[in-house]
């Protein structure tokens, strides 16, 4: 009796180990099952049902802790909401009955799905290959699995849930279940690892029903962690025949399957214990716990670069700043008064100028705060330099108009940089705003310079034609005023102003050209003074000075062609690093870090500046000649 009992037991092991693992799949229990994603007070749920049994939502009742649930629907499996994916190991461990009994499992899971089921259908070995995408074709299924694929080394599971999943998500399922079929021997050799595959099963919200065929090589470790991270189930099946029932279990229990959704009124931190039922079946149950209430302390909304913009006390200093500086200048551009001092009252009395300069130089757009400002800075070096140059540089407008429009555009751009950079930093840009206006006056006024130096000989040659003539010197500037151009007629003109108001001609002369800084115009003047006071040819001594004039300039033009290179070098040199610098931040790397977040590369990178700007004031005294 007891070797009979020992045989009855062995026998009942070895058909545990034939039948496959699906007890929890089983039986007239519904399922239900918490799908990956919910979050409270919104929760979701699968139901499996064990028969097919078509249901409405009125068939469906929900409790939470015996109390009905709220917003409840139910929606069955499948379309767009819901779809499946094979994965069938076809490495060289399942070479002949395995393969064979993997491909007829397929077949029979075919044959018991629901029509509007869409099913993928994946092979991996070393590579993953597509037999099927996502279809709720029949027969293009029925051919995919048709016949086994050939077998090769290499089981790269991990590999193909990724895949699965780009799928899942390129088919826009809300959820899917993966049928992973190795026979548990790992030799996963890809780039990827199990916490990639994990990652982006629970992105594409994946569900792994994981069925292991035993074998020599049979290690189950893989397959049960893919379950269990997201939440399937683990099967495992003794032979390659004993596939196709629980494939075709699976088919019917994933047809059956029911998406639950209702909101729960249950308070936080509270047990609940969800209770589906359905007529005609015993109910199904599970537990969660409700989620506490988050009282961490936080705004009515996330505070932006933008609100910390806002709320900064340095941009409410700086619009206090702004408001001034914009009042004062619309005060200076609508108020117009007359200048008072006394060389303005005596040039109206001077004949030369003509009504629209004359105009222009009596009447100047001005205001009490502009006259205010006159008086605090006109006594300084710097105002006085200023205002010199921009009247040498021929600007319509006065010095005080170009520094209101400074401060307007210093403004324009600090506020424009700190929207673009999206931080308070952007502010300090409009500081560049007056070194920029200097800059451009500067510039302006070289360029006048510049200008004056060439017409000069030929004026010189148009005075001394007219001393030919008969001119006394005044008539002959005068001739030579008429028909000069800009710049030399408006210095010309002032020479014969300051003349009129009884100053010498020579100091006048000699006024005009260290205000054009001209060595050739200081000649002139020098030869005026001789005149003066011993007489002689000056129609002669032009001529000379003119061709001196000439032949300094053909040198200046020379030397310019020669220390090209080096000015063009100067110029590249100093860009090349800049360039660079932006070229880096603009990659979107981290290869300014070191530079940027270190306090040693912060020092290096100031002296680099440093360096960059002395090699570039170096090169151009350099290349620089005084001719």
């Amino acid at each position: 009796m007891r070797l009979a009992a020992r045989i009855a037991i062995a026998g009942a092991a070895l058909a545990a180990l034939a039948v496959p693992a699906l007890a929890s799949g089983q039986g007239a229990a519904p399922t239900l099952r918490a799908v990956s994603g919910s979050s409270f007070p919104d929760r979701q749920y699968v139901l499996g049902l064990p028969d097919p049994t078509p249901l409405e939502p009125g068939q469906v009742s929900v409790t939470e802790n015996g109390a009905p649930v709220v917003a409840l629907s139910v929606e069955a499996a499948g379309g767009k909401a819901s779809g499946v994916v094979l994965l069938i190991d076809a490495s060289n461990s399942m070479k002949g009955a395995p393969i064979e009994g993997a491909m007829a499992a397929a077949r029979a899971f075919m044959a018991n799905r629901k029509p509007d089921l869409p099913v993928a259908v994946l092979y991996f070995h070393p590579s993953v290959r597509i037999l099927s995408p996502f279809t709720t074709d029949q027969a293009d299924l029925e051919a995919s699995v048709a016949k086994a694929p050939k077998t090769a080394e290499g089981t790269h599971i991990y590999e193909a849930l990724t895949l699965a999943a780009k799928l899942a998500r390129e088919e826009q399922l809300e959820r899917t279940t993966v049928v992973l079929l190795s026979d548990g021997a790992n030799y996963d050799t890809s780039a990827l690892s199990i916490q990639d595959a994990l990652s982006a099963a629970k992105e594409a919200n994946l569900r792994v029903i994981s069925i292991g065929l035993r074998s020599d090589q049979y290690t189950p470790t893989t397959l049960q962690t893919l379950a269990r991270e997201t939440q399937g189930q683990y099967l495992e099946s003794a032979s390659p025949k004993a596939l196709a029932p629980i494939y075709a279990e699976l088919g019917e229990r994933l047809s059956n399957e029911y998406v639950i959704t209702y909101r729960s009124l249950l308070p936080p931190q509270r047990k609940a214990v969800v209770r589906a039922t359905v007529p005609g079946f015993p109910p199904a149950t599970t537990t969660y716990t409700t989620p506490a209430l988050d009282l961490s302390p936080r705004g009515t909304f996330e505070r932006s670069w933008i609100d910390d913009a806002i709320l900064s006390p340095w941009l409410m200093l700086f619009v206090v700043v702004a408001a001034l500086a914009l009042a004062a200048f619309a005060v200076l551009s609508l108020v117009e008064v007359r200048s008072r001092s006394l060389k303005r009252r005596m040039a109206q009395y001077v004949s030369v100028p003509t009504e629209e300069e004359s105009r222009l130089r009596r009447a100047e757009v001005a205001a009490l705060l502009a006259a205010e400002a006159e008086r605090r800075f006109g006594g300084t070096r710097w105002w006085q330099s200023f205002v010199r140059d921009v009247d040498l540089g021929g600007f319509r407008a006065s010095a005080t108009t170009l520094v209101g429009w400074t401060i307007v555009g210093g403004l324009a751009a600090s506020l424009m940089s700190a929207i673009l950079l999206r931080s308070l930093a952007g502010l300090l840009i409009g500081l560049a705003a007056p070194f920029v206006t200097r800059f451009l006056v500067s510039r302006r006024v070289t360029k006048q310079r510049a200008a004056f130096a060439e017409q000069l000989p030929d004026n010189l040659d148009v005075i001394a034609g007219a001393l030919r003539t008969g001119h006394s010197i005044m008539g002959a500037l005068s001739v030579m005023v008429e028909s000069a151009d800009e710049p030399s007629r408006s210095e010309f003109r002032r020479v014969l102003q300051d003349e009129q108001l009884g100053v010498p001609l020579d100091d006048a002369l000699m006024v005009m050209a260290r205000r054009m800084q001209s060595q050739d115009a200081e000649q002139v003047a020098m030869v005026m003074r001789l005149q003066r006071e011993a007489g002689g040819n000056t129609a002669e001594v032009l001529d000379r000075v003119a061709e001196t004039v000439r032949g300094r300039m053909e040198l200046r033009r020379l030397v310019n062609v020669l220390t090209a290179q080096a000015r063009i070098s100067r110029w590249i040199l100093t860009a090349l690093p800049i360039f660079i610098l932006v070229t880096l931040a603009l990659s979107g790397g981290d290869y300014l870090d070191p530079l940027l977040t270190t306090q040693v590369g912060r020092v290096f990178l100031a002296i680099g500046v440093v360096l960059i700007v002395v090699g570039s004031f170096w090169i151009k005294k350099i290349a620089k000649l005084d001719v």
